[in-house]
């Protein structure tokens, strides 16, 4: 040779800390059995990118050294659960990546946590970090909170959408194919519909640690559906309830403009099995009317309604709450035809002045 020969090694990585009731499968993944008792056991090799994020906001050499005590496994543990459910034989999120650069902290942070569709934010002194996907179950997410025309600023909620023409019909996902000698390689996600009405709107994203072909096509499938289903964002300003939601988390709205009738108010007196509302009660159209309360240790909890008195105004339940509606707080009101409309936190700010400025994605 002339030179020295290119060479390329490839290599296991390095070990980190697991969940104490995890084992490693032969493919890196984690498997979990029995019941997690919020301690790490360890180090071992895992293609886990929820252990290799709390890694990297942990280790003092080449992380962010930051307290083990200010992050919350207890938020952690159900992105662990979710990023290692096999899909199609494979892990449904696996991280092989070497960070081979000195970057700025946050950003190669955010880069780990966007392989599990993750969220990071500092809240009460304490790292959190959210993502956006469903109950592992499958079962619908309930909220956390209501709101409504009653408890927001000005009694208004404002919505905005995105054009359909500026949505993108072309997503191409760059990966590491390890079939290729692990060079960049492109798969390529299209909507034939969407193409046919607007042309080609292509969107170029790099799929961070990602060494599975599958995985990146994943990736570009649920860009185009959020696309698609998170068209609109909503934005208004609220009270100390605005303290309530957490970015990542899903809250309820029961807006009267919306519904074209008042469904909400605020609770004046309650006990287990009924509540006296602020105003007369009609039920609407529909099936299976259902009471949704939030009750005095601040968490939501909805009663199929049994019956309205003839005033209107107070309103019984099938079965009693588990505890009894907070008097002042808010209360809705559905049916099969008229739900709540239910919203993704992206971000939560504080306005100084007692208010909050909150603002979602549907």
């Amino acid at each position: 040779f002339s030179s020295l020969p290119t060479r390329a090694f490839e290599l296991k990585g390095i070990k980190v800390l697991i969940p104490n009731n995890a084992y490693v499968r032969d493919d890196g993944s984690l498997t979990f059995q029995g019941s997690f008792d919020g301690t790490l056991k360890g180090p071992e090799w895992t293609t886990c990118p929820v252990c290799a994020f709390y890694d990297m906001l942990i280790n003092n050499r080449y992380g962010a050294d930051l307290d083990a005590d200010n992050i919350s496994w207890v938020d952690l543990y159900p992105l662990a659960q979710y990023a290692n459910e096999l899909v199609d034989g494979e892990p449904r999120f696996a991280c092989n990546v070497a960070v081979s650069a000195q970057a700025d902290a946050f950003q190669v942070l955010q880069d780990f946590a966007s392989i599990f569709r993750g969220m990071m934010y500092w809240q009460s002194n304490i790292i959190q970090v959210t993502a956006d996907h469903g109950n592992l179950d499958g079962s619908n997410i309930d909220p956390v909170h209501i709101f409504s025309n009653s408890n927001v600023v000005g009694g208004v909620f404002a919505y905005s959408g995105s054009s359909l023409k500026t949505r993108s019909t072309s997503i191409r996902v760059r990966y590491i194919d390890p079939d290729n000698f692990y060079k960049p390689n492109v798969l390529v996600i299209e909507d034939s519909a969407l193409i046919s009405r607007y042309g080609y709107q292509i969107k170029e994203v790099f799929a961070f640690g990602c060494t599975s072909k599958n995985q990146a096509r994943r990736l570009g499938r649920w860009m185009m559906k959020a696309e698609e289903l998170d068209a609109n964002t909503v934005a208004f300003a609220v009270g100390l309830d605005g303290a309530l939601v957490f970015p990542g988390q899903v809250f309820a709205i029961q807006d009267e403009l919306r519904a074209a009738t008042r469904l909400s108010g605020r609770i004046s007196s309650a006990t287990t099995t009924s509540i006296v509302a602020d105003q007369t009660i009609t039920l609407p159209a529909g099936d299976n009317p259902t009471l949704t309360c939030v009750l005095d240790d601040g968490t939501v909890e909805s009663k199929p309604i049994d019956t309205v008195n003839t005033s209107g105004t107070t309103i019984t339940v099938t079965s009693a709450f588990s505890s009894t509606p907070l008097a002042q707080a808010v209360y809705s009101i559905s049916t099969s035809e008229i739900n709540e409309q239910k919203f993704r936190c992206l971000s939560v700010s504080d306005n100084n002045d007692g208010t909050f400025a909150v603002v979602a994605v549907e």
